[in-house]
């Protein structure tokens, strides 16, 4: 199996509030060749309980064995990615369907080498 070509990692310290909005927008999305690495980092709400609730092979669930920082839990779980690209993607955020394919679009019609692509953001 090959990996995917986006890997959108979330990092989750008791993110429950808006956690389902979230990761439904990476469900949402109408480029669909991703990975969801969900980091827990301990999180005591119900955040377990939300990401298993959604039955998509496609979202990968990790534990952290101790809670830590923001930069280093989002070390730890870009070390679990397989994607050629990393999207971030906080728990109390959202996207819009066509964020992905849209950003994949540029990557592959870039004539330049890439390392970076950001988007603008809507409140």
């Amino acid at each position: 199996m090959r990996p995917p070509f986006i890997s959108v990692v979330m990092n989750c310290f008791n993110g429950e509030a808006f956690l389902r909005e979230a990761v439904q927008s990476v469900l949402n999305q109408n480029f669909d060749d991703w990975e969801l690495i969900f980091w827990d980092n301990q999180s005591t709400d119900s955040s377990a309980e939300i990401i298993s609730s959604f039955e998509d092979s496609r979202i990968k669930y990790f534990f952290a064995e101790k809670h830590s920082e923001l930069g280093v839990a989002r070390n730890n779980a870009f070390q679990k990615t397989s994607g050629q690209w990393v999207a971030f993607l906080d728990t109390d955020d959202i996207w819009v369907p066509t964020k992905l394919d849209e950003q994949v679009r540029i990557i592959k019609h870039s004539s330049s080498k890439l390392g970076l692509i950001y988007s603008r953001c809507e409140f």
